[in-house]
């Protein structure tokens, strides 16, 4: 895959989350994933909303917010 489509897939959370470089490409790796498996990542955010983990404020918020991200994923299937 090109670069271009990795981050095209995490702009569903653009705004929502403060990450650092490294954050940022386990989010792209996470959404290619759901992307394959055909998880719906709209629905992953609403939840996540609802809950509370989004929109996040520091890189400790985001840090949950990814755990989250990864469990709704890998739990999907």
């Amino acid at each position: 895959m090109q670069g271009g489509n990795k981050s095209g897939k995490t702009d569903i959370f653009e705004g929502d989350m403060v990450l650092s470089e490294t954050m940022r490409m386990q989010l792209a790796q996470m959404c290619i994933y759901a992307h394959i498996e055909g998880i719906d990542l709209v629905e992953i955010k609403r939840k996540l909303t609802d809950e509370g983990f989004l929109p996040c404020s520091d890189k400790n918020a985001s840090k949950k917010a990814l755990a989250e991200i990864y469990r709704h994923v890998a739990c999907s299937f």
